[in-house]
């Protein structure tokens, strides 16, 4: 008697949404369901639209779905945004460069300053292809000595450690970037480099120029005396760099000015010796003017040895 047990699992199959055949019924693969493939269950796959409606809770469907999209989502997301960083600077020749999708040979300006001032060029470097965030300049050290600075259009990722951020610390190249940082206390030795005028001259802080040729005469530590010793040429920094006109001064205590109006004088302390600048236009930075009339707050050179 199996003919009615055969039928009665025949009729029973019928009442199922589908049958399996074989491996049919597993789980989904490891990209929809976050593991391993599964060995076949009789849960049922909430990715597919066979999903009988009636089996769902009421009382636990509305944050067991929501659960289960997000986390869904959260996987897409992550697979399609969190790739691995590529580091297109290490990649040191074009061929290289341009085979990484994420990557581009592109050039990318060079600064070196030397006693010509600020100099800038363009080099090719690998950069990325789609650039983000604000303008950078970074600097490495070279196997040969020296330092290599580079100022790009956007912000580098994913960076070997022999990159540095250009900031005050940094070799002086990194002054002549469009986007360092204020370093009102390296402008001296920044400007010092410069041994001719012209060079002077193109000592550029941001674009701008920051330094200017003055005729310093060292007068000696604080006294009533004026000293012999000729006047040093010196690139200093400075404001009104661009301009050569001036609104002269009438020292009235100073007999050596003959009781003339005469070019503005501006003086200094360094380390003990008493400096004084003659200029009409550029303002050396750092000094103080000499006062019209002599005062206590400023040194007796002021009215000695100016004029002469």
């Amino acid at each position: 008697m199996i003919f009615p047990r055969l039928l009665l699992v025949v009729g029973a199959c019928s009442l199922l949404p589908a049958c399996p055949k074989g491996n049919e019924g597993t789980a989904s693969d490891a990209s929809s369901s976050g593991g391993s493939t599964a060995e076949a269950t009789t849960t049922p796959d909430l990715t597919t639209t066979t999903l009988p409606t009636t089996t769902v809770d009421a009382s636990t469907s509305d944050s067991t779905v929501a659960t289960t999209a997000a986390s869904t989502t959260d996987a897409t997301t992550d697979a399609t945004t969190g790739g691995a960083c590529v580091d297109c600077l290490a990649l040191a020749n074009e061929i290289d460069c341009v085979n990484t999708p994420e990557c581009k040979w592109a050039g990318v300006v060079s600064y070196g300053y030397s006693a010509q001032g600020c100099q800038g060029s363009i080099a090719s470097f690998c950069v990325a292809k789609q650039p983000t965030g604000v303008a950078t300049a970074l600097y490495r050290d070279l196997d040969g000595g020296g330092q290599q600075v580079l100022e790009f259009a956007y912000t580098p990722e994913c960076l070997g450690a022999e990159w540095k951020p250009c900031d005050c610390d940094g070799p002086l190249a990194c002054l002549c970037t469009s986007v360092t940082e204020d370093c009102p206390d390296r402008l001296e030795e920044f400007c010092a480099v410069n041994i001719t005028e012209i060079g002077c001259s193109n000592a550029t802080f941001k674009g701008n120029p920051v330094c200017h040729e003055f005729k310093v005469a060292p007068e000696g530590p604080f006294d009533d005396k004026c000293e012999v010793k000729q006047a040093k040429t010196k690139c200093l920094p400075a404001t009104d760099t661009d301009k050569n006109t001036c609104t002269q001064v009438h020292y009235t205590d100073y007999p050596n000015c003959a009781n003339q109006d005469v070019d503005p004088v501006y003086w200094r302390d360094n380390m003990g010796t008493v400096e004084l600048i003659q200029s009409c236009g550029p303002v050396p930075t750092g000094f103080t003017p000499c006062e019209a009339m002599d005062t206590p707050d400023q040194p007796d050179e002021c009215g000695l040895c100016i004029c002469l």
